[in-house]
């Protein structure tokens, strides 16, 4: 085997909480082919969510798996892969030990996917599938991939994602944190459904009217089965009271009785059940009548952006739009003046488009300053007296579609700063970040400030905003004929900060249409 027999080829490792995955593929006119796939059972995601660790043995044993995959993927002449884990490795104190040894016995480079990212690239997969299919549905989706440590779920109106929450408990978690109870009652299964409960019943999520529900994970694919439903355009369709009943066979059987009725391992069983829990709570807070679970993986997505190139701008574009779409009905929750937050995107992204030979920064970045401008006022709903403290706590603790925790925090930091304050990178939360982290924080400030003055009055006073760079300035040049007192003077004052960072006198002129 060599690169030229197999030419447009890639590989991706996933390494999982239950197990190491390999699959190397090559296109073949427009369409991704397998080539090979390997599995290697390994219980990593039991070990971390008892011990909070990877043990040595284990780490040992994996990198014994992974020297078989890299040296199947160089029998294939593959130069192009990723490597990536999930929650077993997030939720691993000692991760960065892991990696390490990874790199340095396997010359292997491991990603280890933030929560957000994994289930983005999981949904981006399965909407995909379905529209190819035609068969998605009109209403509000509840779409949701249930992983061995976490629950991803995110709603979708059917143009984009209104509502994202990434819950820490999956299948194999709620099995380990609630397994010793089951041997000192008789109705584990109350126990079971009190816990999820409380766990998924104050999610926002659900106050949207959900008609259609999407799910998939690892024992999607069992429960299609033992629910009796075949395969169709590598969708399942299973009624919904076809999974009702499964639930209540096996509600207050115990694993061994499970694996013994239904013919499979005590291992399968016991995470069967823990699945098939947090399904029926999902299920029964929408009023969908079946179960749609397409056959999509995580390696899926990342397998056809490494091979189709333009796969990965339509996936950065579709993270865009969605990360604003689930933004605005945030802030819309927290009662934000949208009108004068879209007034400030824009005015924001105009400088920002400009100033790019001067900033270096890119579609991340771009993408933290739209964040901050619509959730900027959020904090007015919890405090009047510190709403900038306030707006700063809440972007920073929210999930939004698509972003990784590195830019939830770079928005915040973003949207915390008005034309009174500006960041002190002495202060102590600053002192421990990257160099790179205070200035992409101090260049999305500056814009950021300059573009709110713009609109200081929340009146909308200013229309047609251009922006052009001269030697020493940056001429703001906009029209109107309404008193700017207001905004003249809060461009003022944002001003020093904006040529600290830039080297650029900010320079306000204001065109008045005569009638």
């Amino acid at each position: 085997m060599n690169r030229r027999k197999y030419p447009k080829a890639a590989a991706v490792i996933d390494i999982g909480s239950s197990e190491l995955k390999l699959r190397i593929a090559q296109l073949r006119k427009g369409e991704i082919c397998d080539l090979d796939q390997l599995v290697y059972p390994l219980p990593l995601g039991h070990e971390v969510f008892t011990e909070k660790k990877i043990s040595f043995e284990c780490i040992r044993e994996m990198s014994r798996a992974l020297a078989g995959f890299t040296a199947l993927m160089k029998e294939y002449g593959i130069t192009q892969y990723r490597a990536v884990a999930t929650t077993a490795f997030r939720e691993a104190e000692n991760r960065a030990y892991v990696l390490d040894q990874l790199k340095v016995q396997n010359n292997l480079t491991v990603e280890v996917l933030e929560d957000d990212e994994e289930k983005t690239l999981i949904y981006s997969e399965i909407l995909t599938s379905l529209k190819n299919a035609g068969a998605l549905e009109p209403g509000c989706t509840l779409l949701s991939f249930i992983g061995s440590g976490t629950i991803g779920a995110a709603v979708y109106d059917g143009s984009a994602m209104i509502d994202s929450q990434n819950i820490p408990i999956g299948a194999l978690k709620l099995h380990d944190m609630l397994g010793s109870i089951q041997e000192q009652t008789e109705d584990f299964g109350t126990v079971v459904e009190e816990y999820l409960e409380t766990t998924l019943g104050c999610q926002n999520m659900f106050q949207f009217d959900i008609h259609n529900i999407i799910l998939t994970g690892n024992e999607m694919e069992l429960i299609a089965q033992l629910c009796g439903t075949d395969l169709k355009k590598s969708i399942y369709s299973i009624p919904v009271k076809e999974i009702g009943k499964l639930y209540r066979r096996i509600r207050s059987l115990r694993p061994d009785k499970i694996a013994q009725r239904y013919n499979i391992s005590e291992k399968s069983a016991e995470l069967l059940y823990s699945a098939l829990c947090i399904y029926m709570q999902l299920i029964q807070k929408t009023s969908a009548q079946k179960v749609l679970s397409p056959q999509v993986d995580l390696w899926d997505a990342l397998m056809r952006q490494m091979l189709i190139p333009k796969r990965k701008n339509e996936y950065t574009e579709y993270v865009h739009t969605n990360a604003i779409s689930c933004a605005n009905h945030i802030a819309e929750n927290y009662h934000c003046n949208k009108v004068h937050t879209d007034v400030v995107r824009q005015t924001a992204c105009t400088m920002f488009d400009r100033l790019k030979p001067l900033h270096g920064m890119g579609a991340d970045q771009r993408l933290a300053l739209e964040l901050a401008a619509i959730l900027h006022e959020s904090g007015h709903y919890v405090s009047v007296k510190d709403h900038l403290r306030a707006s700063f706590d809440i972007i920073r603790h929210t999930d939004i579609y698509g972003i990784t925790s590195q830019n939830i925090l770079l928005t915040a930091y973003v949207a915390r700063y008005n034309e009174y304050t500006v960041p002190d990178f002495r202060d102590m939360e600053y002192i421990t970040m990257p160099e790179q982290g205070r200035t992409d924080i101090a260049k999305l400030v500056a814009i950021f400030r300059l573009a709110n003055a713009l609109d200081k009055s929340q009146k909308q006073k200013i229309k047609n905003i251009t922006v052009k760079l001269l030697d020493e300035q940056m001429i703001v040049a906009v029209e109107s004929n309404e008193n700017l007192f207001l905004e003249k003077w809060a461009f003022e004052q944002c001003s020093t900060f904006f040529k600290d960072v830039f080297g650029l006198d900010p320079v306000l002129k204001v065109k008045q249409n005569l009638i």
